[in-house]
Protein backbone atom coordinates (compact mmCIF):
# COMPACT_ATOMS: atom_id res chain seq x y z
CA UNK A 1 0.00 0.00 0.00
CA UNK A 2 2.83 2.23 1.10
CA UNK A 3 4.36 1.66 -3.05
CA UNK A 4 1.21 2.66 -4.05
CA UNK A 5 0.57 5.78 -2.55
CA UNK A 6 4.02 6.70 -3.56
CA UNK A 7 3.28 5.94 -6.79
CA UNK A 8 0.47 7.83 -6.94
CA UNK A 9 1.75 11.25 -5.37
CA UNK A 10 4.39 11.11 -7.89
CA UNK A 11 2.12 10.34 -10.41
CA UNK A 12 -0.21 13.41 -9.61
CA UNK A 13 2.96 15.40 -9.40
CA UNK A 14 4.46 14.45 -12.55
CA UNK A 15 1.29 14.74 -14.14
CA UNK A 16 0.38 18.62 -12.52
CA UNK A 17 3.89 19.63 -13.39
CA UNK A 18 3.48 18.42 -17.08
CA UNK A 19 1.17 21.16 -17.45
CA UNK A 20 3.95 23.77 -17.05
CA UNK A 21 5.38 22.60 -20.28
CA UNK A 22 4.56 22.93 -24.25
CA UNK A 23 2.14 19.82 -25.11
CA UNK A 24 3.19 20.03 -28.90
CA UNK A 25 3.23 22.08 -32.23
CA UNK A 26 0.89 21.31 -35.06
CA UNK A 27 0.91 17.20 -35.04
CA UNK A 28 3.80 17.18 -33.36
CA UNK A 29 4.19 15.89 -29.67
CA UNK A 30 5.85 18.59 -27.32
CA UNK A 31 8.22 18.18 -24.28
CA UNK A 32 4.83 18.27 -22.03
CA UNK A 33 3.20 15.25 -23.61
CA UNK A 34 5.32 12.59 -22.75
CA UNK A 35 6.20 13.54 -18.88
CA UNK A 36 2.00 13.99 -18.65
CA UNK A 37 0.74 10.31 -20.21
CA UNK A 38 3.35 8.54 -18.12
CA UNK A 39 2.05 10.82 -14.88
CA UNK A 40 -1.43 9.73 -15.53
CA UNK A 41 -0.60 5.99 -16.17
CA UNK A 42 1.49 5.85 -13.31
CA UNK A 43 -1.75 7.47 -11.60
CA UNK A 44 -4.18 5.02 -12.68
CA UNK A 45 -1.84 1.96 -11.84
CA UNK A 46 -1.32 3.02 -8.63
CA UNK A 47 -5.50 3.55 -7.97
CA UNK A 48 -5.51 -0.01 -9.49
CA UNK A 49 -2.80 -1.43 -7.29
CA UNK A 50 -4.60 0.08 -4.13
CA UNK A 51 -7.63 -1.26 -5.00
CA UNK A 52 -5.89 -4.51 -5.03
CA UNK A 53 -6.35 -5.38 -0.77
CA UNK A 54 -5.06 -7.89 0.75
CA UNK A 55 -6.61 -9.34 4.18
CA UNK A 56 -5.64 -7.29 7.14
CA UNK A 57 -1.98 -8.84 9.10
CA UNK A 58 -0.73 -9.96 5.10
CA UNK A 59 2.89 -9.41 4.64
CA UNK A 60 4.22 -7.91 2.44
CA UNK A 61 6.44 -9.76 0.00
CA UNK A 62 9.91 -8.13 -0.36
CA UNK A 63 9.85 -5.12 1.31
CA UNK A 64 13.61 -4.25 0.33
CA UNK A 65 12.94 -4.16 -3.32
CA UNK A 66 9.62 -1.84 -2.96
CA UNK A 67 11.23 0.36 -0.81
CA UNK A 68 14.80 0.32 -3.39
CA UNK A 69 12.28 0.80 -6.59
CA UNK A 70 10.44 3.81 -5.01
CA UNK A 71 14.10 4.95 -3.72
CA UNK A 72 15.52 4.51 -7.25
CA UNK A 73 12.82 6.23 -9.67
CA UNK A 74 12.54 9.13 -6.77
CA UNK A 75 16.42 9.44 -7.47
CA UNK A 76 16.53 9.57 -11.57
CA UNK A 77 13.29 11.67 -11.22
CA UNK A 78 15.13 14.78 -8.97
CA UNK A 79 18.16 14.52 -11.67
CA UNK A 80 15.70 15.13 -14.88
CA UNK A 81 16.96 18.26 -16.34
CA UNK A 82 20.47 17.69 -14.97
CA UNK A 83 22.15 16.57 -18.50
CA UNK A 84 23.29 13.07 -19.29
CA UNK A 85 20.43 11.58 -20.00
CA UNK A 86 21.75 8.41 -21.49
CA UNK A 87 24.12 7.37 -18.68
CA UNK A 88 21.47 8.29 -15.72
CA UNK A 89 19.13 6.35 -17.35
CA UNK A 90 21.23 3.66 -17.84
CA UNK A 91 22.54 3.38 -14.79
CA UNK A 92 19.38 3.14 -13.34
CA UNK A 93 17.62 0.81 -15.18
CA UNK A 94 20.93 -1.44 -14.49
CA UNK A 95 20.48 -0.96 -10.88
CA UNK A 96 16.74 -1.62 -11.07
CA UNK A 97 17.35 -4.74 -12.82
CA UNK A 98 20.20 -6.04 -10.58
CA UNK A 99 17.57 -4.80 -7.63
CA UNK A 100 15.01 -7.47 -9.42
CA UNK A 101 18.04 -10.47 -9.18
CA UNK A 102 19.29 -10.04 -13.07
CA UNK A 103 22.75 -10.95 -13.42
CA UNK A 104 25.29 -7.85 -14.38
CA UNK A 105 25.67 -8.86 -18.12
CA UNK A 106 21.99 -9.31 -19.19
CA UNK A 107 21.28 -6.21 -17.25
CA UNK A 108 23.57 -4.12 -19.06
CA UNK A 109 22.81 -5.03 -22.45
CA UNK A 110 18.97 -4.83 -21.30
CA UNK A 111 19.76 -1.31 -19.94
CA UNK A 112 21.76 -0.11 -22.73
CA UNK A 113 19.62 -1.36 -25.29
CA UNK A 114 16.52 0.59 -23.95
CA UNK A 115 18.24 3.76 -23.49
CA UNK A 116 19.71 3.42 -26.98
CA UNK A 117 16.32 3.12 -28.47
CA UNK A 118 14.14 5.52 -26.11
CA UNK A 119 17.12 8.08 -26.78
CA UNK A 120 16.98 7.47 -30.84
CA UNK A 121 13.21 7.32 -30.51
CA UNK A 122 12.98 10.81 -28.87
CA UNK A 123 15.72 12.64 -29.89
CA UNK A 124 15.93 11.41 -33.62
CA UNK A 125 12.83 10.22 -34.50
CA UNK A 126 10.66 13.00 -32.53
CA UNK A 127 13.12 15.62 -32.48
CA UNK A 128 12.32 16.29 -29.15
CA UNK A 129 15.73 16.69 -26.13
CA UNK A 130 16.08 14.43 -23.54
CA UNK A 131 18.70 16.71 -21.63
Amino acid sequence: MIAGVLFLVLGLYLTISSFGLPSGIGGLPGPGFFPRVIGVLMVALSIAALRDRRPAGSPIENRRTITGTVALTILYLLLWGTGGFAVKTAVFLVALLRMYGQSWRPAAIVSLALTAAATLGFQYGLRLTLE
